[in-house]
């Protein structure tokens, strides 16, 4: 209990303030800060204590002698040398009783240390302006003194005094920085950090260092990975604050178009996580869409005949393939091997004692334990009561029984796993017994687990330790004692923890990943499924394109081909029933369509035998009709109807179909039917010449045109090509 006497007051719009001078949430605290203390408000001793004035009640008006009020406008005693003394003599009286209580009711009220004074104290004890704590907790790769020799080598680099703290106990968003600062009173950089890959705190007193800038670079380089130990962050960190351009650089970088940014292709680097299985997935994509185009060639190459070029295609597309996914296999093998391919260290120190990288708390606690057997961590914030009475339990259990309850964290020693720890700390103190660690690592319920040293003990003993949780760690521990009961302990033998025989967890070698993981997978996925129906999309998106554009009608030998064969077919089948199915007229024009599709026939012929062969069975059907003529835009076109006003096409032909005679002249000249041939494709009138258009496929005067076909099979042979 503090008294308080005002000196003077202040409204709150004329309050004394300046940035980085010390506030404090307590109503009384001993003040250090240098800039507070060298620019004290109007009436302020050094060190916090206002000069007391007399009462004036000419100036605080009648019965206002003994009220004063804050800046805050709260009113406060003004205490009387009688009252003062009072009040001393009322707190002596409290601290008595409080010395009077059993320890038991003084636990109650203890409290843990915070992390800023725990650690201000240790870095008090450090060389000012290079001090640097490194929490004997620490897990990760580095023990404490190579993390701190790191650090020093780091930030040494920097012409600014540093203040550097490393714990695993501490979360993301918690502040003790400032607090740090104003306990230390010394001007400098502040930084706090995680074991392995975080940033928690950095801030800069009395610099005119960017360290807002500086933590956002550290916290988002792409080159530190998120098990990147504190050395190498702190490295990050420090380059950050030499170059205040740093962080305007990387947000430059993220801003270029991925493809050109310098990070782009890292995460198909072979030495990188993932980085065999995305490179093999990639390049068994560009294998599979190589195959699967390739086979689409060579099946258009076979279904025109084209066997010699077929085969061609189809060995380039295998070896082009091939060498894709074969030709980088080599450097993927070769590449240096990545952390994440070796074992971690961590995993291998778990495998022997004493079980963690890191002895320096564990060393510690097992010497504590030496004088008493319950430790309390100064910085656990667990609930401390009845932790006193706890160790005179201990004595009966059956084997000696040694406890620690310590606060837990991921990156700690141990990974948060309070078996882990109590083995490292029976390993460590050697002394025969039963360690107990207490801990919580989420939630709100404590945990107990157990080791043992000198006494031989199965997996029975952290089977029984998993009922010991309770909401206190008293309670836990308790429990704990009390299980030790059933468990079978043997003295004079030995104990192995369960997790000592996992082995080390590693990927898998990195060819099967290569192949297995990535080519496999890609192959199968673009050269099976992407890659055809891409294709596929494509002829469709050219094929509408094209009938948009009006060339959409274009015909090649095999549909012609089919075409042909099913129209010579049903005249076969005419003359087969009866002998004058045909007028006389008609058998010439049926001779030279069944002689030409027995020939070699060109396109134009094929196309010719099938409306020549359509034209003479229906006029078969009905002898006295009018003359059929095909369809001047396309012959495969029901037959012509209308005539337009502008011939169509290089024959001139002015009759068309019904349809066609609804288009305008520029759309029935687009859609002028096209024979495909040998790859290209060109309109079926292209040579007007030829016997075909010049008679309009028999329409007109068809014994000239029947003659001029059959003249060279005089004898019945095969005609030649055309």
């Amino acid at each position: 209990m503090v008294p308080v006497a005002w000196a003077t007051t202040r409204v709150r719009e004329d309050a004394v303030g300046q940035k980085d001078m010390f506030a404090d949430q307590n109503s009384a605290c001993p003040l250090r800060n240098p800039l507070t203390l060298s620019r004290p408000p109007p009436g302020v001793r050094r060190g916090g204590v206002r000069r007391a004035r007399a009462a004036d009640p000419a100036r605080d008006g009648p019965g206002r002698g003994r009220v004063a009020t804050t800046g805050y406008d709260v009113p406060v005693i003004d205490a009387t040398p009688s009252l003062r003394r009072l009040i001393a003599l009322t707190a002596l009286l409290v601290l008595a009783l409080l010395a009077s209580l059993p320890s038991e009711a003084r636990a109650d009220v203890e409290r843990p240390a915070t992390p800023a004074q725990h650690y201000a104290d240790q870095l008090a004890e450090e060389p000012e302006g290079a001090a640097v704590v490194v929490d004997g907790a620490v897990g990760g790769p580095l023990t404490p003194a190579e993390m701190t020799e790191g650090l020093h080598t780091a930030f040494g680099k920097l012409d600014l005094p540093y203040y550097v703290v490393v714990t695993p106990f501490l979360e993301a968003g918690s502040e003790i920085a400032p607090a740090l600062h104003d306990r230390l009173g010394a001007d400098g950089v502040y930084a706090v950090l995680e074991p392995r890959g975080t940033v928690l705190e950095v801030q800069s007193y009395g610099t005119d260092a960017d360290t807002g800038a500086a933590r956002h670079v550290a916290l988002t380089d792409p080159d530190l990975s998120y098990s990147a130990p504190a050395t190498e962050v702190a490295e990050v960190l420090v380059a950050a604050l030499e170059d205040p351009s740093a962080a305007e650089k990387l947000q430059a970088e993220r801003e270029r178009p991925w493809p050109f940014r310098a990070d782009a292709f890292a995460g198909l680097d072979p030495s990188r996580r993932d980085g065999p299985e995305s490179l093999g997935f990639l390049l068994g994509a560009v294998g599979g869409t190589v195959a699967a185009v390739g086979a689409c060639w060579v099946w258009r190459l076979a279904r025109r005949g084209r066997l010699r070029p077929a085969a061609v295609v189809g060995v380039g597309a295998v070896i082009v393939a091939a060498g894709a996914v074969g030709a980088p296999a080599m450097w993927v093998a070769a590449a240096p091997t990545g952390d994440h391919e070796k074992p971690d260290p961590q995993e291998l120190a778990r495998m022997q004692e004493p079980y963690v990288i890191s002895t320096g708390r564990v060393a510690h606690v097992a010497e504590a334990l030496g004088d008493d057997p319950l430790y309390v961590d100064p910085l656990v914030g667990l609930p401390r009561e009845g932790l006193d009475g706890a160790a005179e339990e201990f004595g009966d259990a059956p084997v000696p029984v040694y406890a620690a309850v310590v606060p837990l964290g991921l990156e700690d020693e141990s990974g948060g796993d309070h078996e882990v720890l109590a083995a490292a700390l029976a390993a460590v103190a050697e002394r025969e017994g039963i360690y107990l660690v207490a801990g919580r690592v989420t939630g709100d319920t404590t945990r107990v687990r157990a080791a043992a040293y000198g006494l031989g003990a199965d997996y029975s003993l952290n089977f029984a330790m998993r009922e010991a949780e309770a909401a206190t760690p008293a309670d836990a521990l308790r429990q704990a004692v009390a299980a030790l009961d059933e468990v079978e302990l043997t003295p004079g033998g030995s104990y192995t923890p369960a997790f000592a025989d996992r082995e080390p967890s590693t990927p898998a070698p990195r060819m099967e990943r290569y192949w297995g993981e990535g080519v496999a997978p890609g192959f199968l996925a673009f050269g099976l499924g992407v890659a055809p129906a891409a294709i596929g999309l494509v002829f469709l998106l050219l094929y509408a394109l094209r009938v948009r554009r009006g060339g959409g009608n274009i015909v090649g030998d095999r549909i012609l081909r089919r075409l042909a064969g099913r129209e010579t077919a049903r005249l076969r089948a005419l003359l087969a029933r009866r002998e004058d199915a045909l007028p006389e007229a008609l058998l010439p024009q049926a001779d030279a369509a069944l002689l030409t599709a027995e020939a070699r026939p060109r396109t134009l012929d094929l196309l010719g035998v099938v409306v020549l062969a359509r034209r003479t069975l229906a006029e078969a059907e009905d002898p006295g009709a009018a003359p059929l003529e095909p369809c001047g835009v396309n012959p495969l076109h029901p037959w012509a109807t209308e005539r337009t006003r502008i011939p169509v096409g290089r024959s001139g032909k002015a009759k068309v179909c019904e349809r066609c005679s609804a288009l305008s002249p520029e759309a029935r000249s687009a859609r002028v039917l096209r024979l495909r041939a040998g790859g290209t494709a060109h309109a079926y009138d292209a040579k007007p010449n030829d016997p075909w258009i010049r008679h309009s496929f028999g329409a007109d005067d068809p014994a000239a045109m029947v003659g001029e076909l059959l003249k060279e099979f005089p004898n019945g042979d095969a005609k030649p090509p055309r």
